[in-house]
């Protein structure tokens, strides 16, 4: 889950609620509770007339995304087109051995 993000939406959909229903949430309960987390956004999902399917959306995808700080096993698409591994480790192995293996100008 990317908290930081999910926590942002989390006081938009308040706000949303708030002004629409007159009802805001437990913003923090938001993110700990699948279950109401399930609740909240189906009922963001059905106000079809507002961002609050959009907002639904964001924290759907905020919440199954890796924490921020934690390292993707996917490469970068820098990484990638260098032709480098996903792992941060594997950036400096791999320009040592291409240098190590590189022909000497001697």
């Amino acid at each position: 889950m990317h908290t930081r993000h999910c926590l942002k939406l989390a006081h938009r959909i308040h706000a949303l609620l708030e002004h629409e229903l007159g009802q805001g949430i437990d913003r923090q309960r938001l993110l700990a509770d699948p279950l109401y987390a399930r609740d909240v956004l189906l009922v963001c999902d059905a106000l079809v007339a507002t961002v609050g399917p959009l907002l639904a959306r964001s924290f759907r995808r905020a919440a199954a995304a890796p924490e921020e700080g934690t390292p993707s096993t996917r490469p970068s698409r820098w990484a990638a087109w260098l032709g480098l591994g996903g792992l941060p480790g594997s950036v400096h192995q791999a320009f040592s051995s291409r240098s190590s293996s590189a022909p000497s100008a001697t």
